[in-house]
C-alpha cells in the first residue's frame, strides 16, 4: 500500500517545496493553489473500479475544468508579483 502512495507523496512534497510560503500570497492564489493540487491529486489517479473510475471522473471535472484560464488570468492579474508567479510557475498550463 505504502509503495503505491509513494508517488503521490513525492509529487505533494515536490510541489510544495517548490512553492514560498502560502500565506503571503494573496487569497486568489491560494485558492487557486489548493484546488489545482486536488485537481493533480486526481489526475494523477487511476483506476479498473468502474465506480471508483466514475468518482475520479467527477473529481476531475469539478476541481479541473477551467483551471488553465484560471491559472493564466491569475498570472496576468499578479504579473507584477514576482512571489505569485513563482508559486504559479510550478503548475502545467495546459491540463484540459
Amino acid at each position: 500500500m505504502i509503495a503505491l502512495l509513494a508517488p503521490l507523496i513525492l509529487k505533494a512534497a515536490s510541489q510544495t517545496a517548490l512553492q514560498p510560503a502560502t500565506s503571503a500570497l494573496p487569497e486568489d492564489v491560494r485558492a487557486f493553489i489548493v484546488r489545482r493540487n486536488e485537481c493533480d491529486h486526481y489526475r494523477g489517479e487511476d483506476s479498473p473500479d468502474p465506480g471508483r473510475r466514475a468518482e475520479i471522473d467527477a473529481q476531475l471535472t469539478r476541481l479541473c475544468t477551467g483551471s488553465d484560464r484560471q491559472l493564466a488570468g491569475l498570472k496576468h492579474k499578479h504579473a507584477r508579483s514576482p512571489a505569485v508567479l513563482r508559486a504559479l510557475d510550478v503548475y502545467e498550463p495546459r491540463i484540459e
